[in-house]
């Protein structure tokens, strides 16, 4: 029992020695050469040399050894030297010599690019010498190397085909003219080359050539709204621009429910080319201190604004199908529907601020006395009432109707230092001081 045990505690302890020493695959341990084959791989790789192989190892199992990649399945590709050619492997059995074609097997699983190995095999890696590129409508675009005889359908078959959305009409190549930077640009029909991968279309490479293939504008773009808040089914809902109108879309979303409120209801464009503005983008970028009085002004008030919002009346529109208020959506747009708000919102500088329940015909001081009067240290100059559905900024006084889920805004006053006032006004002083002295000598 003991030497049972035994046979397996010593090899689990050369293969501990073998991980640890980092053994390369060419020097390890004596092996019976009656049950492995002797394979040579030289040329472009990390550790030419020998290796033994079991007799139904594969080329790219050699490949692998001598790149001393511990992946079998080539995880580890950047362990590959980038000048180690995969495509144009040379593979010499006795006076036969094969050419191996790595990146078709890993592509497509082509077994007779990646043959079984026989005892006395020589596997030589060259360098690459030609590069090819292909980018846009492919699955896997980038840099293949080019082997002899490769055409169009050849990489594209390398890059995984072509996407569902490719533009088959005009694909372009460009080529560089005799080794030197000036390029012309070739036009090919890709429909042709597919249909007949035979035809002059389908044009042979050369080196360093650049295919781009472009995409379907538009293919198959999803056109959607959103509809969101007091309709009967709430969710996204698929248009056709230029024909779907906002009343289509309420109609789709089964109109209002009885909680709706239509006064406060709104659409919304989002799409980036219809609700830029130049000038608030210029105005975001500079401080407030560098812009003139108007431009501050101006900054405000866009900053305040919902952009993109419609000037529409979805009760016209529902209940009268008042055509000026019906628009053309367009995808991205948002409806929002609120429910009935019965409050007003008291905020700031108020004994309890927060939000108070409307009553109709109410002026702002109603709403600041329900919320429990000015806090001390309220600036009662400088009330605001915010409005709901524009988000404009109103001075109140006695005869301002406060309107349903309007905000009142009470300020805080600014704490004085007294000590920097005082200077200043000695600093002003001084200087008015020294002017009057100056006009006095003058005279």
């Amino acid at each position: 029992m003991f030497y049972h045990y035994k046979k397996y505690f010593i090899f689990f302890c050369i293969v501990l020695l073998i991980l640890i020493n980092g053994v390369s695959p060419a020097q390890q341990i004596p092996i019976n050469e009656s049950v492995y084959y002797t394979i040579s791989v030289v040329g472009s790789v990390k550790s030419p040399g020998v290796y033994y192989l079991l007799p139904t190892s594969r080329v790219s199992e050699a490949f692998r050894k001598a790149n001393l990649i511990q992946d079998s399945l080539f995880a580890s590709v950047e362990s590959i030297p980038s000048n180690a050619s995969m495509r144009n492997i040379i593979l010499k059995r006795g006076s036969d010599t094969l050419i191996v074609d790595l990146q078709q097997f890993f592509t497509y699983g082509d077994e007779k690019n990646n043959p079984y190995i026989l005892d006395g095999d020589i596997i030589i890696v060259p360098p690459i010498e030609n590069r090819v590129s292909i980018y846009g409508a492919v699955n896997r675009g980038g840099t293949y190397e080019l082997v002899d005889g490769d055409r169009i359908s050849d990489i594209i078959e390398l890059a995984m085909g072509l996407c569902n959305n490719a533009f088959l009409d005009k694909a372009e190549i460009v080529r560089f003219k005799n080794n030197h930077s000036d390029t012309e640009l070739l036009i090919v029909d890709l429909n042709r080359v597919i249909n007949n991968p035979d035809s002059q279309n389908n044009i042979l490479l050369k080196n360093d050539d650049r295919i781009f293939i472009r995409f379907i504008p538009e293919f198959h773009q999803k056109r959607s709204v959103s509809v969101n808040g007091e309709v009967k089914f709430p969710g996204t809902y698929s248009i056709e621009e230029g024909k779907t109108t906002l009343y289509n879309i309420l109609e789709e979303a089964g109109g209002f429910t009885e909680k709706a409120d239509l006064q406060n209801a709104f659409l919304q464009r989002k799409s980036r080319e219809d609700i830029i503005d130049p000038e608030f983008e210029r105005l975001k970028n500079m401080l407030v201190e560098d812009m003139t009085d108007l431009e501050y002004e101006y900054f405000k008030t866009k900053s305040r604004e919902l952009r993109g919002r419609f000037v529409t009346d979805f009760e016209k529109l529902w209940f009268e199908k008042d055509d000026d208020y019906n628009f053309l959506l367009k995808s991205g747009d948002y409806i929002y529907v609120p429910d009935k708000t019965v409050t007003v919102t008291v905020s700031g500088q108020i004994k309890n601020p927060g939000l108070v329940t409307y009553m109709k015909g109410m002026n702002y001081l109603y709403y600041i006395g329900k919320a429990g009067g000015f806090a001390w240290r309220a600036r009662k100059g400088k009330i605001r009432v915010i409005r709901a559905t524009t988000g404009e900024w109103l001075k109140p006084d006695e005869n301002t109707t406060i309107e349903v889920g309007d905000m009142i805004f009470i300020p805080e006053k600014q704490e004085v230092e007294f000590w920097k006032l005082f200077k200043d006004i000695m600093r002003v002083s001084a200087e008015i001081a020294t002017i009057l002295i100056v006009i006095q000598n003058v005279k």
